[in-house]
């Protein structure tokens, strides 16, 4: 049996920064994982970057996250490959120039340097991309992308070299509720009393709710990243490009491209790991060629899949449990984990100490999904509904 401050569940980017910042707050710490550090959704993700956020509180979780991201390599000593190239977000309609000119004047008012751009610039900045049928695009020069598994360890290694325990393999089998309160969790290693259990299991956060008596209002979706290893030449300073109409994004990578789409089937059930679904290549080809001609010969080589953990906002759940009381949700990131866990990491770890937070987080209170004509959406798509199968996706495809 171990005692302690606080116990995290989950050694992703979420539960990796929490445990840092709770040691330079003097907290004991144990963060236990069921696999390895990095290894399930934080490390399997696009890793992109960006301010680009709708509403003020992510813009300024996105940017001090992104300025930990710049510094990375003096602060931590791990070299993550941040390529600060920006993200073109294009567009065809007039709705979603709306959209975006008030994103770019929410991520101005919070000192980001976003803009709205013609197509001579989109031309510019990606010359590969074809204009056909676009307005225009939304430009984040300081946006940019980085290789998540080295974010993600070396913020745990940090959080070790800082004094915290943190155990991989260690899969939570149980947890001791007593007067409403979580007095135990048990795992494959061992015993733990924490006085604060901290839930950041992503996917599986309801699964772990579950065994101490609350429920989480997040659903685990699948999300595929495919690769072409070797095409045509391209500018290697790129932007990470998003086309907002057919709901792929195209960024480089190494000799070749990486890229995804806006479908995400739910798993109810969601495993540790999940193997690549590829009957969305062929449809995702079609959509990239089509953006990018160049690309017309090029086929997608590898693929991997993960999970992403989704709420009715897509902005995450932070907050005390309404069930137990000694337990914090940091979970249902919505995909922006990487882009928001590590600057909201000094302020929950303010919350679980009972101190006051440098950001306020109450934007981010699970109460909010029971009132959902108020939620304010955060949608990378400008859509309230992700495609649900990779069918509905086809059938959805632009003209």
């Amino acid at each position: 049996m171990t005692t302690c401050d606080v116990l995290i569940v989950g050694g992703g980017v979420a539960g990796s920064s929490i445990a840092h910042e709770l040691r330079g707050r003097g907290a004991e710490v144990v963060m236990v994982d069921r696999g390895r550090v990095g290894g399930a959704s934080s490390g399997l993700n696009a890793g992109g970057v960006r301010h680009q956020f709708f509403h003020p509180p992510n813009i300024r979780a996105a940017k001090a996250t992104i300025g930990i991201m710049r510094d990375f390599g003096d602060r931590f000593g791990v070299d993550i490959g941040f390529r600060q190239v920006g993200y073109l977000f294009l567009y065809s309609s007039e709705a979603q120039e709306a959209r975006f000119r008030q994103a770019v004047a929410a991520q101005n008012a919070c000192g980001v340097p976003s803009r709205l751009i013609g197509l001579d610039e989109v031309r510019a900045l990606a010359p590969e991309v074809s204009p056909e049928g676009l307005r225009g695009g939304c430009f984040g020069p300081t946006d940019g992308y980085l290789d998540p598994r080295a974010v993600t360890e070396g913020l745990a290694r940090a959080a070790r070299e800082r004094g915290a325990r943190v155990l991989e393999n260690a899969e939570v089998l149980s947890v001791e509720v007593s007067r409403g309160r979580a007095t135990a969790v048990v795992t494959s290693q061992g015993r733990f009393m924490p006085a604060v259990v901290v839930n950041a299991a992503g996917a599986w956060a309801p699964g772990l709710a579950a065994r101490y008596g609350d429920t989480l209002a997040i659903t685990p979706r699948r999300s595929q990243i495919f690769v072409m290893e070797h095409t045509p030449p391209l500018a290697r300073d790129m932007p990470h490009t998003f086309d907002s109409d057919a709901m792929v994004y195209v960024r480089i990578d190494g000799a070749g491209i990486r890229s995804g789409s806006a479908v995400k089937p739910i798993i109810p059930d969601p495993p540790p790991a999940l193997e690549a679904d590829w009957r969305e290549a062929d449809e995702l080809q079609r959509r990239v060629a089509h953006r990018v001609p160049s690309l017309r010969a090029s086929r997608f080589t590898r693929a991997w899949a993960g999970l992403i953990e989704v709420t009715a906002d897509n902005n995450p759940i932070l907050g005390w449990s309404s069930a137990v009381e000694n337990v914090y949700t940091a979970a249902g990131f919505s995909g922006h984990g990487m882009c928001l866990a590590p600057g909201l990491a000094p302020s929950i770890a303010a919350e679980i100490v009972r101190e006051s937070p440098e950001m306020p987080l109450d934007f981010y209170r699970a109460g909010r999904l029971a009132q959902p004509d108020a939620l304010q959406h955060e949608s990378l798509w400008l859509t309230t509904h992700r495609p649900t199968d990779i069918d509905e996706w086809v059938a959805a495809r632009p003209a």
